[in-house]
């Protein structure tokens, strides 16, 4: 059927009220002043709201017939000015009411994405990359933002509601139990088919939240990718993509508008059934002198106001349910553990004097696709040991597992002999300085870039390695140099530029250990050639762990390991290789040949 609701998101635990009300508690528990000052300016608000027809039966009842035997007008308009005066310190209390609650959402907001914030950043890459910036983005900003809202005006509307209603009946038994004892019999139909709506409601909703994401990670995913999509004239078939997925989101809102203006359409006519009760029951009182006309239109105000707090109370729980929803996928990444974990040794343990080997390490990235298949080797310090062989063998996977980004399923990786899962995460990383194919700089200073927001780092230090890494000619060529603003990404520099920087992060932090992963794919034969001058400084007496394709960027390194198929397959020097006459050296022919296109071994120091 066109209103059939399937759910298409994944990963989100379902959860039950019971379970989830508890954490909800524990949100706004440091901010318990604020709702308790709230709770507390409902008083006056509802004494006000409940006092209108009191006043109107007054008037009608009292004041309008003194009048009209005195001819004296004056108590009808203290009784107005009185009533005037009332709503007017209602409606004083009711703005600090909403300033109070306004600060709860916000203080408790923004705890909670403080919170989802730095459990994100602990999260590894599994996590990120199931999880694209999109749907993050939609969790951390839109889902959260349901709570100010539900910590705000629901939270203690939900009450005066309550309230409200329990005080309206209360003065509907005290005028007349008759009237109010029959108009009461009404009151579990509707509430029952209030609960209904809510329950039938929420599956609309919790789609609706799944598809929101959806849109807002395509129009992330979209945007990143701009320069793609104009350069291959991709801009209708986006149209048409977000065409289709506005039309997912539209497909649940349909049905559930649908539903939900049908229900509070129907819903209405119980106002217009407890007025008849009132006229049926109270019109033949009037007549025996029994009920006064002022307390009939009291009724008939009640009867309005009933009904406000049930409509309000069904949307509110309708909001609430939709909050849930809300809720369930904000601690679907609060409760989500990181892959990799710190492990119990103390940070003061961890030393690398000798070496690190990966022994027997099994890596999948999908239960059973094995990535690497028992793979041992040692890593000396103070040498370079350098890692090649096709795309898709494992070598940079073997940078992965070395950084921590995942662990190994079997076997394991030893820093002197000691399992690094056995030590803190971010401890480990200090020995490890990373640049990667890829790059990505923070829009800021370039100083800031260079530091990763480390005050620590003196401007000493960052001139120094910029000097050492050949930087600091393309800084000085920036406005302000050091001080000058890189847009997002980088945007405003060169690949190559871009590269250079990055070894200059990695320097900045003087990592024992450097991890270049793929790191001069990019660069230009001069600026290559610049930063093969740079490394050979630079790497001297530091350890150093080399991804590379380009070979004459490794031919000096102290060991060669080949990758294929997730196995080390060769391993030796330059010149071993080359002799060995395998899968090194067929690499080594494809990519130093004559002009003839007959191959040629380069030998000895690179050039």
């Amino acid at each position: 059927m066109w209103w059939h609701i399937e759910e298409t998101e994944e990963g989100v635990r379902r959860q039950t009220v019971r379970e989830l009300l508890p954490k909800v508690v524990l949100l706004f528990r440091k901010h318990m002043k604020f709702l308790t000052m709230g709770l507390i300016l409902l008083i006056p608000i509802t004494a006000a709201e409940l006092s209108g027809p009191i006043v109107l039966q007054l008037i009608i009842d009292k004041r309008i017939p003194e009048a009209l035997q005195t001819g004296d007008t004056s108590g009808i308009v203290r009784t107005a000015l009185i009533f005037v005066l009332i709503i007017g310190v209602a409606a004083a209390v009711g703005y600090a009411q909403a300033i109070t609650l306004f600060r709860l959402g916000i203080n408790v907001i923004a705890d909670l994405k403080e919170r989802m914030f730095k459990h994100i950043l602990r999260l590894g890459l599994e996590f990120h990359n199931e999880n694209p910036p999109g749907k993050l983005l939609s969790r951390v900003e839109s889902d959260a933002e349901t709570f100010k809202e539900l910590f705000g005006d629901v939270t203690v509307n939900v009450t005066r509601n309550l309230l409200l209603f329990i005080g309206i009946f209360v003065m509907m038994l005290y005028y007349d139990y008759r009237i109010g004892l029959w108009v009461l019999c009404l009151v579990p139909f509707l509430f029952a088919a209030a609960t209904m709506y809510v329950i039938r409601m929420r599956p609309y909703w919790r789609e609706w939240r799944a598809q929101t994401a959806i849109v807002i990670g395509y129009v992330a995913e979209y945007v990143q990718g701009i320069e793609v999509i104009q350069q291959f004239n991709y801009q209708d078939r986006a149209r048409k993509r977000m065409h289709d997925v506005n039309m997912g989101k539209f497909r649940v809102e349909v049905p559930a508008m649908f539903f939900e203006y049908s229900f509070w359409g129907a819903f209405l006519f119980g106002e217009i059934i407890a007025i008849i009760i009132v006229l049926l029951v109270g019109i033949p009182q009037v007549f025996k002198g029994t009920l006064s006309i002022g307390i009939m239109i009291a009724f008939f105000e009640y009867i309005r106001k009933m009904f406000q707090p049930i409509m309000q109370l069904s949307e509110q729980l309708n909001f609430i349910q939709k909050s849930l929803i809300s809720i369930e996928r904000v601690f679907g990444i609060l409760e989500t553990e990181p892959n990799v974990k710190d492990g119990p040794s103390p940070k003061e343990e961890l030393a690398f004097e000798h070496e690190i080997k990966f022994e027997n390490v099994w890596f999948a990235y999908e239960k059973d696709n094995w990535i690497l298949r028992n793979v041992s080797f040692v890593i000396p310090k103070k040498q370079k040991i350098a890692f090649v062989g096709s795309s898709g063998g494992g070598k940079s996977t073997i940078i992965n597992l070395l950084l921590r980004f995942y662990d190994p399923q079997k076997g394991r990786i030893t820093v002197d002999g000691r399992d690094i899962r056995d030590f803190p995460i971010d401890a480990w990383r200090r020995f490890l300085g990373l640049v990667l194919q890829d790059i990505y700089l923070f829009p800021g200073t370039v100083v800031d870039n260079l530091r990763v927001f480390d005050s620590s780092i003196t401007q000493e230090r960052i001139e120094s390695v910029c000097q050492i890494t050949r930087a600091d000619g393309i800084i000085k060529k920036l406005p302000n140099d050091y001080k000058g603003v890189l847009a997002e990404k980088g945007a405003n520099l060169s690949v190559g530029e871009r590269q250079l920087i990055s070894f200059a992060r990695a320097l900045a932090h003087d990592p024992p250990i450097l991890v270049l992963d793929e790191a001069t794919s990019s660069v230009d034969p001069y600026t290559e050639r610049l930063v093969q001058e740079a490394l050979d400084r630079l790497l001297e007496g530091r350890t150093a762990v080399i991804v590379a394709h380009r070979l004459s960027t490794i031919i000096n390194a102290d060991r060669i390991l080949v990758i294929h198929s997730g196995e080390v397959v060769e391993s030796g020097n330059h010149e071993e290789l080359l002799d060995l006459d395998g899968i090194y050296a067929k690499l080594h022919a494809l990519q130093f040949q004559e002009f003839n296109g007959e191959p040629t071994a380069i030998r000895g120091q690179a050039s």
